[in-house]
């Protein structure tokens, strides 16, 4: 009786020093989080997944990039800039004009997108959008850019943009002054790029 006991009482001071130890390490409350750094948007904001896609209704198939766009007159440039102007004047800015340079890095752009198929703002050789502008012949003061993949018409693709808060922000920044615009077809497009900016 006596050999069994003290196994037994030796087994439970064991299992009972265990328990000590496991409750002793969540002992206290937990540290304090450390605050987050704060939150500083980029000039153009970078797409979200889902965001680029067609609004309900649209289409994004290869031919609707090579089609005539209806309702209306103007080039998708000339559209896209007035659909833009009218979300700034409801919002007490200066309307955009278009600008020969930005244009060119805004096609440029769009091209490089549909090739790849890929939404970025990133350029295929690591360039910016304020780069990319630069390259093209302009003198950046303050810039961002807009792109979108799969709207059928300048107008859709705007109204893309206003329904997210980043790029709805870009629209609406009062200082900028010109806008380029790119379009071009491909699997997922029609691929679209706008640069908004303002010189030095």
């Amino acid at each position: 009786m006596t050999r069994m006991r003290r196994p037994t009482l030796a087994l439970c001071a064991v299992l009972t020093a265990l328990h000590v130890v496991q409750t002793a390490a969540w002992a206290g409350p937990p540290p304090a989080p450390t605050p987050p750094a704060p939150y500083r948007a980029p000039l153009w904001p970078v797409p979200e997944p889902g965001r680029w896609q067609p609004a309900p209704g649209q289409s994004a198939s290869d031919s609707s990039a090579s089609r005539p766009q209806k309702g209306g007159s103007g080039t998708a440039d000339e559209r896209m800039v007035d659909a833009v102007n009218r979300q700034r004047k409801q919002a007490g800015c200066s309307p955009v004009r278009l600008h020969g340079a930005l244009d060119r890095a805004a096609q440029k752009h769009s091209g490089a997108m549909a090739r790849t198929r890929r939404l970025t703002h990133t350029g295929t050789d690591g360039s910016s959008p304020a780069d990319r502008m630069r390259a093209a012949g302009y003198r950046v003061g303050s810039a961002g850019e807009n792109v979108a993949a799969g709207s059928d018409t300048a107008e859709a693709a705007v109204t893309v943009w206003m329904r997210s808060a980043p790029h709805r922000d870009i629209l609406l920044t009062c200082r900028y002054t010109h806008a380029g615009v790119g379009r071009a077809k491909g699997s997922g497009g029609p691929w679209w790029t706008l640069d908004l900016a303002s010189a030095r």
